[in-house]
């Protein structure tokens, strides 16, 4: 059939367009991915900021007693959804050098810490006034879990959102975030 051939050629024609078409739209698409340079991170990295600061400001003001304690740990539990945002926000970009992947992780690590200080924030705001403290040698730094409960714990999470903001303001010092 000498019609055929015309017929093939057309849709080998139209299938190497389409083909082509796929290709750039896929190198236009990673082209357009952000990549975590310090412009990128700033609106991020300000948003945790941010909410680490009204987290902090939430606890202060339960602690002199200006406020109830549903209005702390709302804010603390906004504040959570804030941070989460902004880390699935960093874990989007892609990192091609070791640098921008260093900063990254660096930041996400950061973001951790915060979003641990704020859960701890929150459990604290939330518990029953009075709660008893837990008995024998607490463990200190970021890692050691709930750090106390109920208002008598607030100092202690006090500090520990405090220790967060230093880290991650340290961090943007460093990336050149202002």
């Amino acid at each position: 059939m000498p019609g055929s051939a015309a017929i093939v050629s057309r849709y080998g024609k139209r299938l190497t367009t389409i083909l082509l078409a796929l290709a750039v739209l896929a190198g236009a698409l990673t082209a357009c991915s952000q990549r975590p340079s310090p412009e990128a991170l700033k609106g991020p990295a300000k948003d945790v900021f941010s909410a680490v600061q009204a987290t902090t400001l939430a606890v202060e003001i339960r602690i002199k007693n200006s406020t109830t304690a549903a209005a702390g740990s709302t804010a603390a539990d906004d504040m959570l959804g804030e941070v989460e945002s902004a880390t699935d926000e960093v874990e989007g970009f892609t990192a091609p050098t070791e640098e921008e992947k260093s900063l990254r992780d660096d930041m996400l690590a950061s973001f951790a810490t915060v979003s641990r200080a704020l859960l701890h924030a929150r459990d604290a705001l939330t518990a029953p006034a009075g709660s008893p403290q837990p008995s024998g040698p607490q463990p200190s730094g970021p890692e050691q879990g709930q750090s106390g409960s109920g208002e008598n714990g607030l100092p202690q999470v006090l500090a520990e959102l405090r220790s967060a903001t230093d880290q991650l303001k340290a961090l943007m010092t460093k990336a050149g975030i202002q």
